[in-house]
């Protein structure tokens, strides 16, 4: 055993916790992890566009059409999404957390998955909305329960923290394996982590040179370092068993409903069709007509 490499590998790495960097950005789901070297992530914002009046449904009518306003303001929990998905990210309208954060929460209570994930967010960061990673961590349960699989990582990044300042590790392997199982690289990262030094689960250094292999097939560097480590601990036969557990893993499927939004056909920014009348029955024919018909 080389007792360097079970230093290393037992070493405290900091977990890839969730960051309070820039607002939350819908171009893709970001895990609420953060580099493990730290580095300013902002970028320029473009210049946002004039503010527009509120239209008669409360909403500027720059954030879109009447269609979409109209669906929002009715409780529809889609519509509400887009709405905050287009203040959060200055769609139309300048930039407006807060806004975004109202109508993230409509459409969470509704419970829209995607909302109650990126709601969940913003109360923990405190963006848009006062901090509050008690309600953050209720509302990333309620995500995860549905399959959404970064709802589940940040989820048991809170439980590592320990909300209330007591890490509860179990809980935190608990979820931490679940997003692996879906393909989250942070979370096989961190769940390799805690099975490596035997924290909420039994020490198993074979399996964390599993989710640390997978995690550096995903671009990982410092899970590359750390899937050597482990095999240089490993015996032959527990390395052989280990990199064929690698080569055998298949990626769980996230439900539909844990990570689409509905929108109606032609997208929210197409005008509603107008009703159509309803075509009249046909009256039947009369014996006299069908007579004449025949003349």
């Amino acid at each position: 055993m080389d007792a360097g490499s079970l230093s290393a590998l037992l070493s405290p790495p900091l977990l890839n916790v969730p960051a309070t960097g820039p607002a939350p950005s819908a171009k893709g789901d970001v895990t609420g992890a953060i580099a493990r070297t730290p580095a300013d992530s902002r970028t320029a914002r473009p210049e946002a566009p004039i503010a527009q009046p509120p239209a008669t449904d409360g909403l500027p009518t720059a954030i879109g059409g009447a269609r979409l306003r109209n669906a929002a303001t009715a409780g529809d929990p889609a519509a509400a999404y887009e709405v905050a998905m287009r203040f959060m990210e200055g769609r139309g309208v300048p930039a407006n957390l807060e806004e975004a954060a109202k109508w993230l929460e409509r459409a969470a209570s509704k419970g829209l998955v995607p909302a109650q994930f990126r709601y969940a967010s913003m109360l923990e960061k405190g963006q848009g909305v006062r901090k509050d990673r008690g309600a953050a961590q209720k509302l990333y349960a309620a995500a995860a329960a549905k399959g959404h699989a970064k709802a589940m990582h940040n989820l048991a990044v809170l439980y590592a923290e320990g909300v209330d300042g007591k890490p509860d590790y179990a809980n935190a392997v608990l979820w931490f394996r679940k997003a692996a199982d879906y393909g989250v690289a942070d979370s096989q990262f961190n769940l390799a982590v805690l099975v490596a030094r035997g924290l909420g689960t039994e020490k198993n250094i074979a399996e964390s040179y599993k989710w640390f292999a997978l995690a550096a097939a995903q671009g990982d560097r410092d899970a590359g370092r750390k899937r050597d480590d482990a095999a240089a601990v490993l015996d032959a036969p527990a390395l052989a068993a280990a990199q064929e557990a690698v080569k055998n893993f298949a990626v769980q499927v996230q439900p539909t409903a844990a990570t689409a939004v509905p929108e109606p056909s032609g997208g929210w920014d197409r005008a509603a069709p107008p009703p159509q009348d309803k075509p009249r029955a046909a009256a039947p024919l009369s014996i006299s007509a069908v007579a004449l018909g025949k003349q």
